[in-house]
């Protein structure tokens, strides 16, 4: 993952960075010169403008959703959201690109240099949003999870669920990744 603090890889004034670990300072590089893939999970309302955004500023794109409808739909350049202006467009420019897939596929998250988690997060009886999906997410990406990954949750919830919730997820198991190395 390439997440990091002020004192490992923060920006100086003028644009020199101090001390960047070699896999953000890769990453850095393939952002700057449009090499990044991206990959987002969920093509719903945030999920879809996001990749749309993305792949329009030149970026390889790829999408996740675990509805295979949704996929077939995106690839095939036909729109399955009703209230998203300019739908049509959108769904027939990614169709028509070589610069963008949409997947069920999580297995592909491994080819993606960044990955955004647009999923829902509805509320519970009791108003607290349920993280199911962002869980569900996280359990995928870990399975393919590299350093110099950059994982970044989208999804509308409190502040702290990215170190509470998604990255004890992220860095449990055989990885022995390190946040911001």
């Amino acid at each position: 993952m390439a997440a990091h603090t002020p004192s490992a890889g923060a920006r100086e004034p003028g644009g020199d960075t101090a001390e960047e670990p070699p896999a953000l300072r890769r990453l850095l590089e393939r952002i700057e010169n449009r090499t990044c893939v991206v990959g987002v999970m969920g093509l719903g309302y945030v999920g879809l403008p996001l990749a749309n955004t993305f792949h329009a500023a030149g970026f390889r794109t790829l999408g996740f959703d675990t509805e295979e409808d949704v996929v077939a739909s995106l690839t095939a350049g036909r729109s399955y959201l009703e209230h998203l202006p300019s739908a049509d467009k959108v769904f027939r420019n990614l169709a028509d690109s070589d610069r963008f897939s949409a997947t069920t596929d999580m297995t592909r998250l491994g080819e993606v240099d960044a990955v955004m988690i647009c999923v829902p997060t509805p509320l519970g009886k009791h108003f607290e949003p349920d993280l199911g999906y962002v869980e569900s997410c996280g359990r995928s990406v870990a399975k393919t999870l590299t350093a110099g990954q950059l994982v970044i949750l989208e999804s509308t919830t409190y502040p702290g669920t990215t170190r509470e919730r998604l990255l004890p997820i992220l860095t449990e198991g055989a990885h022995a990744l390190v946040v911001g190395r």
